[in-house]
């Protein structure tokens, strides 16, 4: 029986120190994904800036780009569905 009681306390401290392990896994997890999000926030507008400069640069050729990709996507699904 005195092992017993002892094994309890040593329990209840094993299970405190999984769930702290656990939370900070799960708050750099987190930080992680944030910071994640914040650099693909990032270059979508980096992306978004350049794609309207040459947009406006070269109206026609970007026309002629759009046309381009929505053909070949075009034919992708037309392929996929056949």
């Amino acid at each position: 029986m005195a092992d017993a009681s002892r094994t309890m306390p040593e329990l209840g401290d094993t299970i405190e120190k999984v769930i702290d392990n656990g939370k900070r896994a799960v708050e750099q997890g987190y930080e992680g994904a944030r910071e994640y999000a914040d650099r693909g926030i990032d270059y979508v507008g980096d992306l978004s800036a350049g794609l309207t400069d040459y947009v406006q640069r070269e109206p026609w050729m970007a026309v002629a780009g759009a046309f381009l990709i929505g053909y070949v996507a075009a034919q992708i699904l037309r392929r996929l569905s056949d």
